[in-house]
């Protein structure tokens, strides 16, 4: 009786993975997550002060200036870029604002950085408004 029961268990779970769905299909191609999480680190892990140099285009140099400070979110800048304005900045001991201000500085009526602070979500946003 009990071998009877062993031999039924035995064929009902060899049926039951008969009966299991096949799996998925294999990804072929290159891997490009949709859905890749924006990790910025916490704030009190960035530096408030840093160092920084950049020479070259000002929409680059806030791109660079975000490697330094990951909360920085860079906005598409707005207005139409007739000139192209040229940054130089070595700046020792300075702040997110600061730096942002130096950048802005160099436009001499070219261009202004635009930089709205959200201490709320410890993010901070930044664009560049073309003026001429």
């Amino acid at each position: 009786m009990q071998k009877t029961i062993i031999y039924i268990s035995l064929v009902v779970l060899v049926a039951g993975c008969a009966n299991a769905p096949k799996p998925p299909a294999a990804v072929t191609g290159e891997y490009r997550p949709i859905n890749k999480t924006d990790f910025r680190p916490p704030s009190s892990l960035i530096a408030k002060v840093f160092d920084f140099k950049y020479r070259g285009d000002p929409e680059h140099a806030i791109e660079a200036l975000r490697d330094v400070q990951p909360q920085l979110t860079i906005l598409p800048a707005s207005g139409e870029k007739l000139r192209q304005g040229l940054v130089n900045v070595d700046l020792r001991q300075v702040t997110l604002d600061k730096a942002l201000f130096e950048i802005g500085k160099q436009g001499s009526g070219i261009y202004e950085v635009i930089y709205k602070p959200d201490t709320v979500n410890n993010r901070d946003f930044a664009f560049i408004k073309y003026t001429k």
